[in-house]
């Protein structure tokens, strides 16, 4: 997760508008401008969302893509071209060029499944509210209209007021597991009606008390929610005697299986690796012993951190930056703060600081049959406990992103490429030699699947872009071959670096599914070179893919021939055991490691959205269906679970107003264990080993949502 749901990362085109946050704002009116992306609507404490540049009816794909704050030129393919300009409360569109065929043009935005908590919507003088179950049939409302509305549950609201016969359609995007609403107006295309205004108002006065002094929902109630701050200084005695009833099975020092390693004939190295046995991937820790990763993700505080600033009327309590909770404030930035590490304070009595925050969790996790450290997590330096790591190539540590692609750099850049290798140098050798880590993620959830289409829209500032056109030239020879074959009129290959390029015919597509070959052989011999030179005895764990990703052959075979296992954020029901062979032949056999995962129960958590299930019982099934009907394939070496505590209420701090607010932890914001999802993971967790040498089989959940279809 960072960010989870196969679709979650579709946020990179369009923001989710936001859940139920909000105080009174300066603003009359939404801050609009525009991006690559579509026009940002910033709503103060209400949230921000995006609305995409018009779509055609049929399809005609975008090409390029100019932004300029106020104004926006939007190419298409065929010649079609939109002018986009923002002022004050006025979106305006005007087309040129549109081809005969096209009926219609639409636009569309995503609204925060937050809304389902006391949100409201009106179509024309139609109203109804956000479905707090999934809607059935998935379409709320689809009518006809000319003004659209949503309102939070302090009464706060967006307005949008669009041309004339347009037609709406709201739906419930649960149907297709992607815990979101979406909107869209559909307007026909009328040559004489080329130009039009879209306006966007917003009334941000309301002001409604939401949360209680432990971060809770005020409005939900639920089993473990915690009623007073005696309740949880009780909780220290009761913490107790639960920890202390939990039987664990006997494992080395590093969380294996003790003599595995002489049974299997598996080789004791000093660091963790991978080996083939009998036709089956077996992690193997420094002892020489098997070892499942059973890791969960988020050590540290991070997502359990929400935005405050600008909405403090929701809150019941927040305490000052300069008080005794000074540690529940992210980094001492008053805008961040932790009720969950609030709660902590409250309870032992103590600051927050990492170290011992690190020993109590990995206490607790060893009882659950945890034996590891999963992603986003800093290493404790007290506690000795196996864990991931993840390679400094990110955004925040100067590697730039190619705009529109999710956490994909350009390795045709020579300053982008010489940042990375600087940085691993910098801080790879200091681990290079630690027994306790397992691996080294390369990032996560990058979008490989979007360079086909934007790597042509790109101008001539971006290395991949020049390298394209110049492949297309050395392939073509002359201007007019390559006219031919892509149904082009371009001037010269140096008029190509410069602008957008239409992928129309079955050739074009052909010439960029190679280039991005290209694109991905350098990117991943380029970075497993210089990982090696700095670190010879880790594992190299790949990317984090995502279903959208991992779904490109193309790429899975380049991929393995880099990376020592696949790391795969596989968010799911069923377990398609079918489609996890195929990417496991595919990449030449790697080992696979199902990196993010995990079920939410907002019925019982007061929380929201995510992959939901019933009860924190299920969430606890649909854990042991995943882990071992995946273990039990024979190439599946490990698991993360996303992740040790619960996302806050009011949204996860780096999103602002529009964070996710999901039940994905082991652990509640009050510091309370989900006991009956746990009860079920560690008949999973401490029988492992036990499924892995075939004692028994694996545990398959008989429930229709579960059944691959």
């Amino acid at each position: 997760m960072q960010l989870c749901v196969e679709m979650r990362y579709i946020a990179a085109l369009m923001k989710y508008l936001l859940l139920l946050l909000f105080v009174p704002s300066i603003l009359s009116a939404a801050d609009l401008k525009t991006t690559n992306n579509g026009v940002e609507i910033a709503a103060g404490s209400l949230g921000s969302f995006v609305l995409t540049y018009p779509e055609f009816e049929p399809a005609h794909k975008i090409i390029e893509v100019k932004a300029s704050g106020t104004q926006a030129s939007v190419k298409y393919e065929g010649g079609a071209e939109c002018a986009v300009s923002v002022a004050k409360d006025d979106v305006s569109v005007s087309f040129r060029g549109v081809t005969a065929d096209v009926k219609s043009w639409k636009m569309t935005t995503l609204i925060d499944i937050g809304f389902a908590k006391g949100g409201s919507w009106q179509i024309g003088d139609k109203t109804g509210v956000f479905p707090a179950e999934k809607a059935s049939p998935p379409h709320i409302a689809s009518l006809n209209g000319t003004t659209f509305s949503v309102k939070n549950a302090q009464g706060q609201s967006l307005s949008v007021t669009t041309p004339d016969f347009a037609f709406q359609q709201l739906t419930d995007n649960r149907e297709w597991n992607w815990a979101v609403y979406h909107w869209q107006f559909i307007v026909p295309w009328m040559a004489d009606r080329a130009e039009a205004k879209i306006k966007i108002t917003s009334d941000l006065a309301s002001v409604t008390k939401l949360i209680d002094p432990f971060g809770q929902s005020l409005k939900d109630a639920f089993p473990n929610k915690l009623k007073s701050l005696e309740d949880l200084k009780a909780d220290l005695e009761a913490d107790k005697t639960y920890y202390a009833d939990i039987e664990t099975p006997k494992l080395d020092r590093f969380g294996g299986l003790p003599g595995s390693g002489e049974t299997l004939g598996l080789k004791k190295t000093g660091f963790f690796h991978v080996e083939q046995k009998s036709g089956k991937s077996w992690l193997v820790d420094p002892d020489g012993n098997a070892f499942f990763h059973l890791g969960v993700c988020g050590f540290a505080p991070n997502d359990d951190y929400t935005y405050v600033k600008g909405r403090e009327g929701i809150y019941e309590w927040l305490p000052k930056l300069d008080s005794e909770y000074v540690s529940a404030f992210r980094e001492g930035n008053s805008d961040h703060f932790s009720f969950y590490i609030a709660n902590t304070i409250k309870k032992f009595g103590a600051a927050y600081d990492f170290e011992s925050h690190a020993a109590r969790m990995i206490e607790r996790v060893k009882k659950w049959g945890f034996n590891s450290i999963g992603a986003f997590s800093p290493v404790p330096q007290t506690a000795a406990f196996p864990y991931v790591a993840h390679l400094p190539t990110n955004e925040w540590e100067g590697v730039p992103r190619i705009p529109g692609v999710h956490e994909v750099w350009d390795p045709f850049d020579a300053a982008t490429t010489a940042k990375i290798a600087e940085n691993i140098a910098r801080e790879v050798p200091a681990r290079a030699n630690d027994p306790l880590l397992i691996g080294w993620f390369i990032v996560n959830e990058p979008r490989f699947d979007e360079l086909p289409r934007v790597i042509p829209s790109l101008d001539g500032k971006h290395a991949c872009k020049r390298e394209l056109v110049a492949a297309l030239k050395a392939k073509y020879s002359t201007v007019e071959a390559f006219n031919t074959t892509w149904q082009a009129k371009a001037a010269s290959f140096d008029e190509l670096i410069g602008s957008g390029l239409a992928v129309t015919t079955e050739a074009a597509k052909a010439d960029v599914k190679a280039f991005v070959g290209v694109f991905l052989e350098t990117y991943f011999t380029q970075i497993e070179k210089v990982f090696r030179q700095h670190d010879a005895n880790h594992l190299l764990i790949g990317s984090r893919l995502q279903p959208i990703t991992i779904e490109d052959e193309q790429l899975c075979r380049i991929m393995g021939k880099h990376v020592d296992v696949v790391s795969y954020n596989y968010y799911t029901f069923g377990v398609d055991t079918a489609a996890l062979k195929r990417y496991h032949e595919w990449t030449g056999g790697k080992p696979m490691m199902l990196s993010e995962f995990f079920w939410a129960s907002p019925k019982d958590s007061g929380l929201i959205g995510g992959r939901e299930v019933s009860s924190q019982q299920e969430r606890g099934l649909a854990y042991r269906n995943y882990v071992e009907q995946s273990a039990a394939l024979g190439f599946v070496i490990g698991i993360e679970w996303f992740t040790l505590v619960d996302q806050a209420t009011t949204g996860r701090w780096f999103s602002q107003y529009n964070g996710e607010s999901y039940n994905t932890g082991l652990i509640s914001v009050a510091d309370r264990p989900w006991r009956d999802m746990l009860a079920e993971m560690m008949k999973t967790n401490h029988g492992i080993y036990d499924l892995l040498l075939g004692k028994r089989p694996p545990f398959a959940w008989d429930d229709a949502r579960f059944r691959v279809k």
